[in-house]
């Protein structure tokens, strides 16, 4: 019979179901703040949906990132999993310029 441990690293699950699970995350929490943004008149309904498209996306792309390179990690691939955080970190930074919150 196999042990179940707390610290055991798997990497049984694809990069792209990371990202599902990271996009659901972070677009729900941006709902929440948003609307209370909403509530209080500190944002628009446009500023609420685009705060959670942003926040999703990003999520969802770190989330994809960290635990894939997490996996690598536990296949004891460790420059691949430096590669794939940097680029990672490139995609974040490329995110950020595409999906600009504050208006202009």
């Amino acid at each position: 019979m196999q042990e179940n441990n707390l610290f055991t690293l798997s990497n049984t699950r694809l990069p792209f179901d990371h990202f599902i699970s990271g996009a659901l995350i972070a677009g729900m929490g941006a709902a929440a703040l948003g609307f209370n943004d909403y509530l209080n008149k500190k944002a628009t309904k446009q500023d609420v949906a685009k705060k959670i498209v942003k926040f999703a996306v990003t999520g969802g792309f770190v989330s994809a990132v960290g635990i894939h390179a997490s996996n690598l990690v536990a296949q004891k691939r460790y420059i691949h999993a430096a590669a794939f955080t940097a680029v990672g970190v490139g995609g974040l930074l490329i995110a950020e310029e595409l999906i600009k919150l504050e208006s202009k």
